[in-house]
């Protein structure tokens, strides 16, 4: 029985492991919403858009409120777009520490026990 954990814990269990890598980065870029960041990049912020009047003033009103609406829509989106970006990179980066370290558990279980015993 030992020998077919470990079997299964260098040969299917570790590719496992390195199958997870892509598998948290991608639920991170869902999390985020990634696409949709992407393609409403420039969309004004909640959909506030003021529609223009008659006169030159009010459409000048009216744009400078819609460009204010889409620039704080833009420095939001894009600072999320930043956070998932550095999220994806840890979830990537503890993907591989935990891929690197998985031969090594059943060892450090081991030397840890014995330690802990010898005291």
């Amino acid at each position: 029985m030992i020998f077919e954990m470990l079997r299964w814990w260098y040969a299917t269990g570790w590719l496992q492991a390195i199958r997870r890598i892509t598998t948290r980065a991608q639920r991170v870029e869902h999390a985020f919403s990634l696409t949709l960041l992407a393609r409403t990049l420039f969309a004004p912020w909640r959909r506030i858009v003021s529609m223009p009047g008659k006169g030159l003033d009010a459409r000048i009103h009216a744009s400078l409120d819609n460009l204010v609406s889409r620039s704080i829509g833009f420095v939001i989106r894009f600072t999320v777009i930043i956070a998932a970006l550095v999220a994806m990179l840890f979830a990537f980066l503890f993907g591989i520490l935990m891929a690197v370290m998985w031969p090594l558990l059943p060892i450090l279980v081991i030397v840890l026990t014995v330690k802990a015993v010898t005291g």
